[in-house]
Formats: C-alpha cells, structure tokens, sequence
C-alpha cells in the first residue's frame, strides 16, 4: 500500500469507529445520540422547579414573578393601612 493510499484510508476511517460487536460503526450516530442526551437535559432544566409545567419561564422566573406580586401585594395594603389612618 503506497502512502497515499495510507492516508486515504485514514481519512475514510476518520467517521467510523468499532462498537463491542467488532462491526463498524458510524462515530455521527453516537453524536446524535449525546445530543438527544443534551436536548432531554436541557428540557428537565426548563422544567425544574415549575412541576413540569410547559412555560416560557424556569423556576427562577417563576420564583421572581411571585415575589415581585407578592411584594405589590403587600405595598398595596400598606398604602391602603397608611390612607385609612389605622
């Protein structure tokens, strides 16, 4: 084999590695399958803290929305007290 030809069949076996069958296997299909890993990750982070609610939002924003309505529910009814002189 010339060492063109050496290098040439380098590069075809670039994109193939052997699974625990000692048959090829394409290295791309293991990619895809860390990346269907990532996606289902990235779906629980989103989900985190909302009881898997499907929101725009994670549980931070969440969490900061009820506080910011909470906080203007209580300067509310502290206005209210103070304008009625109790």
């Amino acid at each position: 084999m010339t060492k063109t030809e050496e290098i040439v069949k380098a590069i075809e076996l670039i994109g193939v590695s052997v699974n625990d069958k000692d048959e090829p296997s394409n290295v791309v299909d293991g990619l895809f399958a860390i990346a269907g890993g990532l996606a289902a990750v990235a779906r629980a982070l989103e989900r985190l803290g909302t009881h898997h609610a499907l929101t725009d939002m994670g549980a931070n924003e969440v969490l900061a929305k009820e506080i910011k309505e909470g906080l203007a529910f209580v300067s509310s009814s502290l206005s209210e007290s103070a304008g009625s002189g109790e």
